[in-house]
Protein backbone atom coordinates (compact mmCIF):
# COMPACT_ATOMS: atom_id res chain seq x y z
CA UNK A 1 0.00 0.00 0.00
CA UNK A 2 1.43 3.87 -0.88
CA UNK A 3 3.00 5.32 2.13
CA UNK A 4 0.04 7.80 1.89
CA UNK A 5 -2.89 5.29 2.61
CA UNK A 6 -0.72 3.38 5.49
CA UNK A 7 -0.38 6.88 7.32
CA UNK A 8 -4.18 7.79 6.52
CA UNK A 9 -5.40 4.47 7.95
CA UNK A 10 -2.91 4.58 10.93
CA UNK A 11 -3.96 8.13 11.91
CA UNK A 12 -7.59 7.11 11.10
CA UNK A 13 -7.47 4.00 13.69
CA UNK A 14 -5.87 5.80 16.84
CA UNK A 15 -7.32 8.65 16.48
CA UNK A 16 -8.28 9.61 20.28
CA UNK A 17 -6.32 6.73 21.59
CA UNK A 18 -3.06 7.93 21.19
CA UNK A 19 -0.83 11.16 21.83
CA UNK A 20 0.45 12.73 18.48
CA UNK A 21 4.02 11.88 19.54
CA UNK A 22 3.48 8.04 20.03
CA UNK A 23 1.57 8.70 16.73
CA UNK A 24 4.49 10.25 14.71
CA UNK A 25 6.63 6.69 16.14
CA UNK A 26 4.23 3.92 15.16
CA UNK A 27 4.13 5.58 11.79
CA UNK A 28 7.32 5.98 10.68
CA UNK A 29 7.98 2.23 12.05
CA UNK A 30 5.29 1.23 9.36
CA UNK A 31 6.47 3.48 6.68
CA UNK A 32 10.08 1.85 6.86
CA UNK A 33 8.74 -2.04 6.34
CA UNK A 34 9.19 -0.02 3.10
CA UNK A 35 12.44 0.37 2.84
CA UNK A 36 14.45 -2.25 0.28
CA UNK A 37 16.01 -4.22 3.17
CA UNK A 38 12.25 -5.14 4.18
CA UNK A 39 10.92 -5.52 0.60
CA UNK A 40 12.95 -8.12 -0.61
CA UNK A 41 12.89 -11.62 0.30
CA UNK A 42 10.58 -10.64 3.16
CA UNK A 43 7.25 -11.86 1.72
CA UNK A 44 5.60 -12.44 5.39
CA UNK A 45 6.23 -8.47 6.29
CA UNK A 46 3.61 -7.97 3.41
CA UNK A 47 1.46 -10.55 3.23
CA UNK A 48 2.46 -11.32 -0.46
CA UNK A 49 3.09 -14.86 -2.34
CA UNK A 50 0.19 -15.73 0.07
CA UNK A 51 2.62 -16.05 2.88
CA UNK A 52 -0.33 -15.89 5.44
CA UNK A 53 1.10 -18.45 7.92
CA UNK A 54 4.28 -16.97 8.30
CA UNK A 55 2.41 -13.14 8.13
CA UNK A 56 0.26 -14.00 11.25
CA UNK A 57 3.79 -15.45 12.82
CA UNK A 58 5.28 -12.32 12.05
CA UNK A 59 2.70 -9.90 13.58
CA UNK A 60 2.54 -12.25 16.90
CA UNK A 61 6.59 -11.85 17.75
CA UNK A 62 5.93 -7.96 16.86
CA UNK A 63 3.22 -7.91 19.32
CA UNK A 64 5.41 -10.03 21.44
CA UNK A 65 7.91 -7.54 21.52
CA UNK A 66 5.91 -4.86 22.33
CA UNK A 67 4.08 -6.56 25.52
CA UNK A 68 7.92 -7.23 26.55
CA UNK A 69 9.13 -3.44 26.14
CA UNK A 70 6.76 -2.59 28.15
CA UNK A 71 6.41 -4.62 30.56
CA UNK A 72 10.01 -5.97 31.63
CA UNK A 73 11.90 -3.00 30.88
CA UNK A 74 9.36 0.00 29.90
CA UNK A 75 10.52 0.54 26.72
CA UNK A 76 7.52 2.79 25.53
CA UNK A 77 9.38 3.57 22.31
CA UNK A 78 10.85 0.26 21.27
CA UNK A 79 6.72 -0.66 22.24
CA UNK A 80 5.52 2.00 19.44
CA UNK A 81 8.40 1.17 16.62
CA UNK A 82 6.98 -2.77 17.13
CA UNK A 83 3.44 -1.95 17.09
CA UNK A 84 3.96 0.02 13.83
CA UNK A 85 5.76 -2.46 12.08
CA UNK A 86 2.68 -4.94 13.11
CA UNK A 87 0.28 -2.48 11.58
CA UNK A 88 1.92 -2.27 8.34
CA UNK A 89 1.67 -6.32 8.10
CA UNK A 90 -1.57 -5.84 8.81
CA UNK A 91 -2.78 -3.32 6.31
CA UNK A 92 -1.03 -4.94 3.96
CA UNK A 93 -2.88 -7.84 4.23
CA UNK A 94 -5.67 -5.84 2.80
CA UNK A 95 -3.93 -4.02 -0.07
CA UNK A 96 -2.07 -7.11 -1.05
CA UNK A 97 -4.74 -10.27 -1.10
CA UNK A 98 -8.37 -11.03 -2.47
CA UNK A 99 -10.35 -10.66 0.78
CA UNK A 100 -12.05 -7.40 -0.44
CA UNK A 101 -12.70 -9.55 -3.73
CA UNK A 102 -14.17 -12.56 -1.87
CA UNK A 103 -15.80 -10.39 1.17
CA UNK A 104 -17.50 -8.21 -2.00
CA UNK A 105 -18.50 -11.54 -3.60
CA UNK A 106 -20.15 -12.93 -0.58
CA UNK A 107 -21.86 -10.34 0.02
CA UNK A 108 -24.01 -9.50 -3.37
CA UNK A 109 -20.94 -7.82 -5.27
CA UNK A 110 -20.42 -4.11 -5.33
CA UNK A 111 -24.18 -3.12 -6.13
CA UNK A 112 -25.60 -4.36 -2.96
CA UNK A 113 -22.95 -3.56 -0.43
CA UNK A 114 -20.20 -0.61 0.94
CA UNK A 115 -16.84 -0.44 2.63
CA UNK A 116 -18.27 0.63 5.93
CA UNK A 117 -19.52 -2.76 6.25
CA UNK A 118 -16.51 -5.44 5.45
CA UNK A 119 -15.42 -7.22 8.22
CA UNK A 120 -11.32 -7.87 8.88
CA UNK A 121 -10.41 -11.30 7.89
CA UNK A 122 -9.49 -12.18 11.63
CA UNK A 123 -7.74 -16.00 10.47
CA UNK A 124 -6.25 -15.95 6.74
CA UNK A 125 -5.93 -20.00 6.78
CA UNK A 126 -9.58 -20.57 7.30
CA UNK A 127 -10.52 -18.42 3.95
CA UNK A 128 -10.80 -20.90 0.97
CA UNK A 129 -9.54 -19.05 -2.40
CA UNK A 130 -7.93 -16.52 -0.48
CA UNK A 131 -4.54 -15.47 -2.50
CA UNK A 132 -1.67 -12.82 -2.22
CA UNK A 133 0.20 -11.60 -5.08
CA UNK A 134 3.89 -13.02 -5.51
CA UNK A 135 6.29 -9.90 -5.98
CA UNK A 136 9.07 -9.70 -8.75
CA UNK A 137 11.38 -7.53 -9.54
CA UNK A 138 11.27 -8.36 -13.23
CA UNK A 139 7.10 -8.05 -13.37
CA UNK A 140 7.65 -4.78 -11.45
CA UNK A 141 10.27 -2.82 -13.27
CA UNK A 142 8.66 -3.80 -16.83
CA UNK A 143 5.47 -2.31 -15.92
CA UNK A 144 7.21 0.95 -15.19
CA UNK A 145 8.85 1.23 -18.91
CA UNK A 146 7.50 3.96 -20.35
CA UNK A 147 5.03 2.85 -23.36
CA UNK A 148 6.60 -1.13 -22.95
CA UNK A 149 5.06 -1.30 -19.51
CA UNK A 150 1.14 -1.36 -20.20
CA UNK A 151 1.63 -3.99 -22.60
CA UNK A 152 3.70 -6.00 -20.38
CA UNK A 153 1.19 -5.62 -17.52
CA UNK A 154 -1.16 -7.03 -19.83
CA UNK A 155 -0.06 -9.78 -21.69
CA UNK A 156 3.40 -10.87 -19.27
CA UNK A 157 2.54 -10.71 -16.16
CA UNK A 158 0.82 -13.36 -14.15
CA UNK A 159 -2.72 -13.05 -12.78
CA UNK A 160 -1.46 -13.99 -8.98
CA UNK A 161 1.65 -11.05 -9.42
CA UNK A 162 1.62 -8.55 -7.14
CA UNK A 163 1.16 -5.67 -10.22
CA UNK A 164 -1.88 -7.25 -11.27
CA UNK A 165 -3.44 -7.73 -7.94
CA UNK A 166 -2.37 -4.87 -5.58
CA UNK A 167 -5.55 -2.47 -4.02
CA UNK A 168 -2.00 0.10 -2.76
CA UNK A 169 -4.32 3.11 -3.99
CA UNK A 170 -7.00 4.52 -5.60
CA UNK A 171 -6.10 3.57 -9.02
CA UNK A 172 -6.76 0.09 -8.82
CA UNK A 173 -10.24 0.44 -8.86
CA UNK A 174 -13.56 0.22 -7.01
CA UNK A 175 -12.32 -2.46 -4.31
CA UNK A 176 -9.58 -0.01 -3.12
CA UNK A 177 -12.11 1.58 -0.65
CA UNK A 178 -12.96 -2.02 0.68
CA UNK A 179 -9.24 -2.49 1.90
CA UNK A 180 -8.87 0.90 3.15
CA UNK A 181 -12.02 0.41 5.18
CA UNK A 182 -11.10 -3.54 6.35
CA UNK A 183 -7.35 -2.07 7.24
CA UNK A 184 -8.74 1.06 9.60
CA UNK A 185 -10.71 -2.13 11.39
CA UNK A 186 -8.22 -3.88 11.75
CA UNK A 187 -5.57 -1.55 12.94
CA UNK A 188 -8.25 -0.68 15.70
CA UNK A 189 -8.42 -3.95 16.38
CA UNK A 190 -4.67 -4.88 16.82
CA UNK A 191 -4.55 -2.15 19.37
CA UNK A 192 -7.52 -3.50 21.93
CA UNK A 193 -5.65 -6.90 21.50
CA UNK A 194 -2.06 -5.29 22.25
CA UNK A 195 -4.70 -3.45 25.41
CA UNK A 196 -6.15 -5.93 26.64
CA UNK A 197 -2.64 -8.21 26.74
CA UNK A 198 -1.32 -5.27 28.30
CA UNK A 199 -3.86 -5.23 31.52
CA UNK A 200 -3.73 -8.98 31.89
CA UNK A 201 0.13 -9.04 32.09
CA UNK A 202 0.20 -6.16 34.43
CA UNK A 203 -2.78 -4.09 34.97
CA UNK A 204 -4.03 -0.89 34.05
CA UNK A 205 -0.98 0.79 35.31
CA UNK A 206 1.15 -0.72 32.56
CA UNK A 207 -1.12 1.08 29.98
CA UNK A 208 0.47 4.47 30.59
CA UNK A 209 3.88 3.32 28.96
CA UNK A 210 2.16 2.97 26.14
CA UNK A 211 -0.68 5.15 25.26
CA UNK A 212 -1.15 8.80 27.11
CA UNK A 213 -5.19 8.28 26.05
CA UNK A 214 -6.13 5.16 27.40
CA UNK A 215 -7.59 4.40 30.60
Amino acid sequence: MDARYHVEITRQALAGRMDEIGLQVIVRANLRQDRLATLLGHPEIHFDASAFAAGEAYIAEQRRLALSALIDREDRLAALMAFGRLLHGRQDFYAHSNWAALWVEAHGGLERCGPEQIEPCLNPLAVKGLISGAGSALHFLACRVPLYGRWHRRHLTPADDHEIMNLDHPGRGPLFPFAMAAAVKHSRLELEILLSQLVQADGNSVLRHFSSRSS
